[in-house]
């Protein structure tokens, strides 16, 4: 069974856990197969008091206040649901050393050792880089490549940039194994079975639509139309092409003789 991915964002008090910056925001969700669903069982959002005050220049990134968190439960207190929901997955992190630095920060003070004691971690700023080199990877400038709809991205809020970079992950690992057959023999390959013998499984309507918007990207980025329409318009042009056949043979036929 393949292991589950999810993708997850943290927000903080400040950049260096080990001078006593402090988790406030967890946001994760789970990725189901190639589709994000916003189901409670596949998302988690958690808020945690960070025993400390948050400075200003903190709140204007993120806008979780002081007087917002008072009353919010500290990460000893909500640790066991975020390991419950993450254990045995892989997390998809942008600039993951971050977000680990303080998941194992706050894993530490309550002895429960480091996050990939935990889970597996995915950075997508490493992937990034390897699959777009020369590009500017924020997780904005990745939203704007891959034309993922940031709009209501105001606030760098946890939840939110999870569910942006579940996107944004989708998109950039949307390439395609190598098919070289290598020093494979044509005569060493298996029998093609019988068409009776395939199943077949249909694109379901969201999985139709999120697939043509990808094309009408790749259209986009190349400015010339992809194999994959080419392929349909010339598919479509046959079938009218023998439907009009059809017509005329029809037309042309000699009318039956009167009974």
């Amino acid at each position: 069974m393949p292991q589950r991915l999810i993708s997850l964002d943290t927000e903080t008090t400040g950049l260096s856990p080990d001078k006593g910056d402090r988790l406030v925001e967890i946001g994760c969700v789970a990725l189901d197969g190639r589709l994000i669903r916003t189901s409670e069982d596949n998302q988690l959002q958690l808020y945690i008091n960070p025993e400390r005050e948050v400075p200003q220049e903190a709140i204007d990134v993120h806008g979780l206040t002081n007087e917002f968190l008072a009353d919010k439960p500290v990460f000893a207190d909500i640790a066991d649901q975020f390991l419950d929901f993450v254990k045995g997955s892989t997390l998809i992190i942008h600039n993951a050393a971050f977000d680990t630095g303080f998941l194992d920060m706050e894993l530490g003070r309550i002895g429960k050792g480091r996050i990939t004691d935990y889970c597996g971690v995915i950075d997508t700023v490493k992937l990034a880089k390897q699959l777009l080199p020369g590009k500017a990877v924020s997780l904005d400038s990745l939203c704007r490549y891959y034309e993922i709809d940031n709009s209501s991205r105001t606030f760098h809020g946890a939840l939110l940039d999870a569910q942006l970079l579940a996107e944004v992950y989708l998109a950039l690992s949307r390439g395609q194994d190598s098919l070289s057959l290598g020093e494979v023999s044509v005569e060493d390959l298996p029998p093609i079975p019988s068409p009776d013998a395939f199943i077949v499984l249909k694109a379901k309507p969201e999985e139709l639509a999120e697939h043509e918007r990808i094309l009408g990207i790749a259209d986009k980025k190349c400015k010339a139309v992809c194999a994959w329409h080419k392929l349909e318009a010339e598919a479509q042009a046959a079938r009218e092409e023998a439907a009009s056949e059809k017509d005329a043979t029809e037309k042309n036929a000699p009318a039956a003789p009167a009974a």
